[in-house]
């Protein structure tokens, strides 16, 4: 079932089915706002911090979902607030290079409240890195272009490689120096009191400061399922879908808030207040679609 929702704009006619086609030319975001509910760990008072899955390319959602989350701090008025991006910003969907512009801005473009905004790098990121930084070899473009590279790289008018080389010259030659130097900027991991948001997942079978960037990027089950957690913290994570039509789950050692926006048109942010979190999503007309006729 849909929970209550709030629209971004107006929302899609439950009894009009001839107008989808319209509504999936002019896409409407529509916000749903679960319940709060007890923390796994609180963080200090008056501190909001607010973590967004894996964009994959979709600004539509990113923009409804950084709206969403500035009307909610401009209700709740926390002392604090800080906003992260936890990676995988481009690839698959259509619009990477504008989701890279509302990343530079942040939440804080978005609120009158200050803002202390975090972007965190994926192992989709990492490829477009380097391709900045000019380590990018042939074998790194294959697997890039393999998995919806190319979607990025018509974003940024980019129509025809000839290698690896090719691309670090046309990256850096395309993309304006600023976006340049966000790319270079993108932080692995970050951590508030006893959570720690990183793309991927940690390794429990490694102190934390032997965590390598290969894992930190790209881990999945030993972090998903472990045999024993060794860390006094709560991760909080994307890189692995986790999509049940629904808000996500929360597991005893762990959040995962990628909820496959590029394919299921649903885009989902954590907020954790002070002793308080909920899951606030931002869903696309084909995915109300679907999950309607899902329900029947």
């Amino acid at each position: 079932m849909l929970p209550n929702g709030q629209s971004r704009g107006a929302g899609p006619d439950d009894g009009a089915d001839h107008n989808l086609q319209e509504r999936l030319l002019n896409p409407q975001s529509e916000i749903h706002r679960y319940e709060w509910r007890e923390v796994p760990r609180p963080v200090a008072n008056g501190h909001m911090v607010i973590a967004i899955g894996d964009v994959h390319g979709r600004a539509d959602l990113l923009t409804a979902l950084f709206e969403a989350v500035a009307e909610d701090i401009a209700r709740l008025k926390p002392e604090q607030v800080t906003a992260i991006l936890i990676g995988d910003l481009i690839d698959r969907g259509p619009n990477s290079l504008e989701v890279l512009g509302l990343a530079m801005g942040g939440l804080g473009a978005f609120t009158k409240r200050p803002v202390k905004d975090v972007c965190l790098i994926g192992n989709h990121d990492y490829w477009l890195r380097q391709a900045v930084d000019g380590s990018l070899d042939d074998d790194d473009l294959r697997f890039w272009g393999a998995n919806g590279g190319e979607a990025t790289w018509r974003s940024f008018g980019i129509t025809r490689v000839v290698g690896a080389r090719d691309m670090i010259l046309q990256t850096r030659r395309r993309l304006p120096d600023p976006v340049l130097e966000f790319i270079l900027s993108m932080s692995v991991t970050y951590r508030v009191d006893d959570y720690l948001f990183v793309h991927a997942g940690i390794d429990p079978r490694q102190p934390l400061n032997n965590q390598t960037l290969k894992t930190l990027c790209w881990i999945r089950d030993p972090f998903l399922n472990p045999e024993i957690w060794p860390f006094e913290l709560t991760v909080v994570h994307g890189h692995t879908v986790e999509w049940n039509h629904g808000e996500p789950l929360v597991h005893d050692h762990r959040i995962g808030i990628d909820t496959g926006a590029v394919n299921t048109g649903v885009l989902t942010a954590l907020e954790i207040n002070s002793g308080q979190m909920r899951f606030v999503q931002a869903w696309d007309a084909r995915a109300l679609e679907e999950e309607r006729r899902r329900s029947g």
